[in-house]
């Protein structure tokens, strides 16, 4: 065998195994089909000296490279959509982590102190008011629900039944206090119990029940209003004491990542239409030839893998 026959062989050896690979990244039948199709041309070379070599290496310059070249682009596009959906599931093992880690121990204790200190808050409210002076920091009682809404407020609430149509008020700044509902307040001495919170789209709303009586009163917090809740509206809410939904977030999260990797598989052998007839055409070609006295005798008509080439894989 002389060294151009050794080179040739060489050479081909080389595209088999990329080929290999590419068979086995996509793991499509087609592709396993034409690499050992391919394989069996290879032997035939490499064990009958007597054939001649450059048509091996034609077969390849008009097949097997032009093969190649497809699914390696394919394969390229598909290795980058991979990669933004394993970067996706580090980003939400993340979130697991750190939801895992965080105590939720604390809310109760806090709740209990926050009711004590909205009370606070509405008798300063009223003496500020009653004085015609304006010494209030909300943020009093605002650190609140930045602290725990996001974590503890319930979600999933029709908020028209937290919403309040035009009430007489008194004006504290930028707030609202329904005047029925200070009354009330003055009457109880301005002792409150936080009920619970709703966190619906990005509104916070909080909960809270007038001390010995059975009244209710909503703080809209976006709104930066308070007002008493019709009753008929408070039977429809669920106002059990929230609870934190981080399990329910982490759960979510699992199971988001579950899927994204259950479809990486799927992505990656998942091919365009327009390839899987090429694929087809490609085997059945190989499948119609008798290979020891015409797929060696390659003309050059077509070369349906090239023109496959120049198709925008992104559509």
């Amino acid at each position: 065998m002389d060294d151009e026959a050794v080179n040739i062989l060489s050479q081909s050896k080389r595209r088999l195994t990329r080929l290999k690979l590419l068979a086995n990244f996509f793991e499509n039948a087609d592709i396993i089909s034409i690499y050992i199709k391919t394989d069996v041309i290879h032997h035939l070379f490499q064990e009958n000296k007597a054939l001649d070599y450059s048509k091996l290496e034609l077969f390849h310059l008009q097949y097997t490279d032009s093969l190649i070249e497809l699914l390696t682009k394919i394969k390229r596009q598909k290795e980058n959509d991979m990669l933004a959906v394993i970067n996706e599931i580090d980003v939400n093992n993340k979130y697991i982590s750190g939801f895992e880690e965080k105590q939720a121990d604390g809310f109760e204790t806090d709740r209990r102190m926050y009711s004590g200190i909205f009370s606070n808050q509405l008798k300063n409210l009223y003496k500020d008011l009653t004085e015609d002076k304006f010494r209030l920091n909300w943020e009093n009682v605002l650190y609140f629900y930045k602290k725990y809404a996001a974590e503890f407020y319930r979600t999933g609430v029709d908020e028209e039944l937290l919403k309040s149509g035009s009430f007489p008020a008194y004006q504290y700044h930028d707030y609202q206090i329904e005047r029925k509902l200070l009354g009330r307040l003055n009457i109880q001495n301005f002792k409150v119990r936080f009920v619970c919170g709703y966190n619906i789209s990005g509104n916070e709303y909080e909960l809270f029940k007038l001390f010995q009586t059975d009244d209710c009163f909503i703080f809209d917090i976006e709104g930066r209003k308070m007002y008493l809740i019709d009753p008929k509206k408070l039977e429809k809410l669920d106002t059990m004491p929230n609870e934190s939904n981080r399990q329910t977030l982490v759960q979510q999260l699992r199971n988001k990542n579950q899927k994204l990797e259950e479809t990486i598989g799927e992505r990656k052998r998942m091919l365009p239409d327009q390839v899987i007839t090429v694929l087809q055409d490609y085997l059945r070609n190989l499948e119609n030839v008798d290979i020891m006295s015409r797929i060696f005798d390659i003309n050059e008509e077509t070369n349906i893998l090239r023109a496959m080439l120049n198709l925008n894989l992104n559509n």
